[in-house]
């Protein structure tokens, strides 16, 4: 049966795509929203602290529990009094909802202004709250004004051994470090960010507050890997609330499941969303920043630069017809003249060792079959190959890409598909302007071991409204099925590869008329 989230049941049926009988047919409706816990200040002017929190975490898909730490009298043009909560108080509320509430699934910590209670987080974070994901926004200043914040560079060690991600601007991660703005320009932020990575938790350092840079950029490092989310700095005063509502729409992803780098591209877009659309209209002060579930959209998607991956691209490779309709990957000629028989027009050929001796004869009898079918033929990985025979284009996976030459593909004249596996890895192939995309995997699948977890269609939803608004073919793969292949057709979809669905079909010329019935040939070459 097809795993469907409840925000997919409830899309489904208030669109009626899907009747319930269907849904009941096709659909096991899962668990509820993950929880997510806020621990944070009340700002009573509401574009920051816990009401920006509470939003930013419902758009991303959680359901906020919230404990507070602070009254603050707030607008947008000042800080008034701040006053802390009795740590008896919030004491007993971390008691209360970690009893009643035992699964919560990630914890997004915000203004601490008490030593009390900054020392209370720190043993429920180390103790009941162990095993969840920690977001911790260290909040020392404000644009309005300055908190009186609790001794966080005493207890750094300890905050950074229970955080999954540290989120600190440019100035607070300056400050927590003790470092000159002259130490910052002679070493730079990689230096700066390993000094947070190496005592325990990745660290995202928002560089919104760089006035003098053309781009808005925060840098992630992990203990693996380092990417920049960037987009170009927009003209006006910006928004309130915004460290406030990236930290908590991470906290909120990674409680649904989502990959760190993946929760932090999706809240890199959603903060920009929020600066174009802010939530009220001020003409002498930053704005509050707007909550919006529909907030990836061409404008705001960042560019993502990761110093393993290929640089981004200012020339697009050759287009394919937006329909791929169905889309088998095969491994063979024979299987590949097989389906070209029953009316496939796109078609993967995946022969994954290159070593074979007979490669080179079945790329090129592939590509002979595909020019007498006026097919599309894309040759997986070998693209040195794909070119000498003239093949219609190559498909790369994401660690293929990291070594291949895009210039003798680009200058060969194919067509280049990319395999993507969730948000951050999407907005890296955008960056590359490849002729198609796909977006996987969706479904639990055994063709392969995959290092990430399926998406289902909750969250390939918000990636399919992209790929359509910005005109790039697409195609989903992943545990396609002929049950769920409906679901797909109604959301919109116009393109599902499929691996073992056709050769492990115990009749695959059958199964190839169902898909195509379901998806199509596609469009025209």
């Amino acid at each position: 049966m097809t795993e469907v989230h409840k925000d997919d049941a409830v899309f489904f049926k208030s669109t009626g795509m899907v009747s319930a009988t269907e849904l009941a047919k096709l659909a096991r409706l899962d668990h509820d929203r993950e929880l997510t816990l806020v621990i944070a200040g009340l700002d009573s002017g509401g574009g920051a602290g816990l009401s920006a929190d509470c939003q930013s975490v419902a758009d991303a898909g959680s359901y906020a529990l919230i404990a507070t730490t602070a009254l603050t009298v707030q607008s947008l043009k000042r800080v008034g009094t701040v006053k802390a909560v009795e740590p008896e108080l919030f004491a007993e509320t971390m008691d209360t909802l970690i009893e009643d509430f035992p699964n919560i699934a990630a914890v997004k910590v915000g203004l601490v202004t008490s030593q009390e209670i900054l020392e209370l987080i720190l043993k429920y974070l180390e103790g009941p709250l162990k095993n969840a994901k920690v977001v911790w926004d260290p909040v020392l200043t404000a644009t309005a004004g300055d908190f009186k914040s609790a001794d966080l560079k005493g207890a750094l060690p300890r905050i950074l051994k229970v955080s999954t991600l540290f989120t600190p601007n440019l100035t607070e991660a300056l400050e927590l470090a003790s470092w000159s703005e002259e130490r910052f320009n002679r070493s730079g932020i990689r230096e700066l960010a390993s000094l947070f990575v190496n005592q325990g938790c990745a660290v995202l350092i928002k560089g919104g507050h760089a006035k003098d840079q053309v781009q808005s950029a925060d840098f992630l490092k992990t203990a693996e890997s380092e990417i920049v989310f960037t987009h170009d700095r927009r003209q006006g005063k910006g928004a309130h609330g915004g460290g406030c509502a990236l930290s908590s729409f991470i906290a909120g992803s990674l409680a649904q499941g989502y990959a760190l780098y993946d929760a932090v591209a999706l809240a890199k877009s959603y903060v920009t969303c929020g600066i174009l659309r802010p939530m009220i209209s001020q003409e002498k002060e930053r704005p509050p920043l707007g909550h919006h579930q529909d907030f990836l959209t061409p404008k705001t998607w960042p560019l993502v630069k990761d110093r393993a991956f290929p640089a981004l691209r200012d020339e697009a490779f050759p287009s394919c017809n937006e329909d791929l309709g169905f889309y088998p990957v095969l491994d063979s000629s024979a299987w590949i003249e097989r389906v070209l028989r029953l009316g496939v027009r796109t078609v993967q050929l995946r022969i994954k060792d290159p070593k074979r001796a007979d490669l080179p004869d079945e790329i090129a009898r592939s590509v002979e079959l595909a020019k007498r079918y006026h097919a599309r033929l894309f040759i997986d990985d070998h693209y040195q190959l794909a070119a000498r025979f003239h093949a219609y284009g190559v498909h790369l996976g994401m660690e293929d890409l990291q070594t291949a030459d895009l210039e003798f593909i680009a200058k060969s004249g194919l067509r280049l598909g990319v395999s993507t596996h969730g948000p951050c890895e999407l907005f890296k192939a955008l960056g590359l302007k490849p002729s198609y995309i796909a977006l996987g995997h969706v479904f639990p699948t055994n063709t392969k071991a995959m290092p990430s977890k399926p998406q289902g269609l909750w969250k390939l939803k918000r990636e399919i409204g992209l790929m359509r608004a910005l005109h790039v073919p697409f195609t989903v793969i992943g545990g396609i099925t002929l049950d769920n292949a409906p679901l797909l057709r109604k959301l919109g979809v116009l393109s599902a590869a499929a691996v073992s669905a056709v050769t492990k079909a115990s009749d695959p010329e059958e199964a190839v008329f169902d898909y195509l019935r379901i998806f199509g040939s596609g469009g025209g070459i």
